[in-house]
């Protein structure tokens, strides 16, 4: 059950998108204080600004609702919230949002234009998305009160909300701390504080938020993301990493801020899904380097390294974003003719992998956008083809019109993790412009030059975000074939520590990854139950009786007796499994 699910029935009166929340409990710190007397300030500012224009232009505008109903309204001065009360008290009271021209108002913010308005409900998927990213600004508000945490990002799912803050290095949430912070948010929600939306700018956020930034010895006013705690409580879901398996930058490290290192525990699921990432002017300079037929396309290319992108410090995030990363980026030269084939080919194989990796997926297409470079009736035949696939391929897809890149359609693949947040992971781009640039040509079928048409295609997207999402959706119990902690050899006593060691040495010799235990400290018991905790997928128990016939006693992390086994037959069985990728080899020895 999540913290928060009762919220659903506490109507709040608009929508915030700026972080900036203004609700408070009795004796907040002098930061705060500050800080919300700054607000106030650039409130009544912007409202005065508001008031102004109001009065200059004193204009009336139309305003266009479904179903054809036509109002007048004030421009600057009438407000989605007086707009729903001339229409029925009902709908005044049930509304959360407004739609205006398609972008999101709140319900007091003031109507400037001619516009077109939809008004949103709970009972509605973007006006559920609304009400609980208002509902994280109250969550905000209440960790800043009781633990002075610095907020993070904080986006709704489709089933509730998240907030990551920041609390100082290696501190979290406690168990004990839960009830009085729902308290403190039910406080907030009683008090009844207006949501409001304040434009700043980039000088005013930095005045909004520098005293405290710098009470946490940041030199620059950045949103930290290293050590966020996720708040949520929902049964089989892994709150937040139990082991640091992965980790960003920590003081005194050389290593720059979000590029990721693996520790050794995560190198092997790192390394089993690497697919070959790209480099996109690489790959068109090597088609470019001599003369190319049409008999050698599609020419599919591939090789694997480190990308680089000038991510802004506040939307860092883990694993799932970063400032260096690795992309599976394929690209595929084809001729036009074969654009249908390579995008059916490519569409199986990403699902091919995503099943492998346990993931349901959403795709997307996206259309030409209004400053689209290339020829027309390309652009046409490209995304009458992506259509015609995404329909044969029988998953569920949606329209996003004038959302392609300027170069090309595309096809984005869109998974959700544990916690319910999307994650936009793999791509399938078509691309005009870089064999016009590059100048790309092939010697077609009659002789004559003709321009490939280049397909960017990307299944697991970012290798890291993958891993991020992969970390939470496993909860630390990785399958087999792409787990760190496959096996642990525990020997019964010190006179079986040899033979452990020759086990652990037979796995190592097949590739498995095996430890051993022979902690003569503990008892067999407790280093039984402390590989569980681990997570280690088998744990192989040799005594004398092992030792002896040469064979090994088989348990499973979950604590499942597998019994005693031939060393040559259990390696083997694990051999067998790893290489076939089941999901539950546990269940399958």
């Amino acid at each position: 059950m999540r913290l928060f699910q009762k919220w659903p029935r506490i109507r709040l009166p608009g929508f915030h998108a700026c972080g900036l929340c203004t609700a408070t409990v009795p004796t907040p710190p002098l930061w705060l204080t500050e800080r919300l007397a700054l607000f106030e300030e650039l409130w009544a500012a912007q409202v005065k600004k508001s008031t102004n224009m109001a009065q200059k232009e004193h204009r009336t505008i139309k305003i266009s609702l479904p179903g054809g109903q036509k109002m007048n309204a004030l421009a600057w001065s009438t407000t989605p919230y007086q707009l729903a009360w001339q229409i029925s008290s009902t709908l005044a009271n049930t509304a959360v949002a407004a739609e205006v021209n398609g972008e999101l108002y709140d319900l007091v913010r003031p109507l400037e234009t001619d516009s077109d308005v939809r008004f949103l409900t709970f009972e509605s998927p973007e006006g559920k998305a609304v009400f609980w990213h208002s509902s994280t600004r109250v969550l905000g508000a209440a960790a800043e009160q009781l633990l002075g945490a610095v907020l993070c990002q904080g986006p709704s799912t489709e089933g509730g909300f998240y907030h990551d803050f920041f609390l100082g290095k290696g501190r979290s949430v406690q168990g004990s701390e839960l009830p009085v912070l729902e308290k403190i948010c039910q406080e907030l929600i009683a008090a009844a504080h207006p949501f409001r939306r304040l434009e700043a700018s980039r000088d005013q956020l930095l005045q909004l938020f520098r005293e405290e930034y710098a009470r946490r010895g940041f030199s620059e006013v950045k949103t930290p993301t290293l050590f966020s705690t996720k708040l949520w409580e929902q049964s089989g879901h892994w709150e937040h990493y139990r082991e640091d398996m992965f980790s960003l930058q920590l003081p005194g490290s050389d290593r720059p801020p979000s590029f990721p290192g693996d520790h050794s525990s995560g190198h092997q699921a790192h390394t089993t899904l690497a697919l070959k990432p790209m480099n996109c002017p690489a790959h068109c300079l090597m088609f470019a380097h001599r003369p190319r037929s049409w008999r050698e396309l599609p020419l599919r290319l591939a090789d694997f390294g480190a990308l680089h992108r000038a991510e802004a410090s506040g939307s860092l995030g883990g694993l799932t974003r970063l400032r260096c990363f690795q992309q599976d980026d394929a690209h595929i030269f084809c001729a036009l003719d074969q654009l249908e084939s390579e995008i059916r080919d490519a569409l199986d194989f990403l699902r091919a992998v995503y099943a492998q990796l346990g993931f349901s997926f959403r795709l997307a297409l996206s259309t030409r956008p209004s400053g689209f470079l290339g020829e027309s009736h390309l652009w046409d035949h490209a995304e009458q083809v992506l259509h015609q696939a995404l329909e044969e391929f029988g998953e569920p897809w949606d329209l996003r019109p004038e959302d392609g890149a300027f170069y090309g359609p595309k096809i984005d693949v869109h998974l959700q993790d544990a916690l319910g947040r999307p994650h936009q992971c793999g791509t399938i781009q078509l691309d005009f412009q870089l064999p016009l640039r590059f100048g790309l040509q092939y010697k077609g079928h009659k002789g004559a030059l003709e321009r490939p048409v280049l397909i960017h295609r990307a299944v697991l997207g970012s290798v890291e975000r993958m891993l991020g999402v992969l970390v939470e959706s496993c909860g630390g119990k990785w399958p087999l074939w792409l787990s760190p902690f496959q096996v642990v050899v525990i020997p019964v006593g010190p006179e079986q520590e040899e033979y452990a060691r020759e086990v652990q040495q037979c796995l190592q010799a097949t590739g498995l990854s095996g430890d051993l235990d022979a902690d003569s400290g503990l008892t067999l018991s407790r280093r039984v139950r402390r590989a569980q905790l681990a997570h280690y997928n088998f744990q192989f128990v040799v005594g004398q009786k092992e030792q002896s016939k040469r064979t090994v006693n088989i348990r499973t992390r979950d604590n499942r007796r597998l019994g005693e086994r031939s060393l040559t037959e259990a390696v083997g069985r694990l051999l067998e499994l790893q290489n076939t990728r089941v999901p539950n080899a546990e269940e399958m020895f």
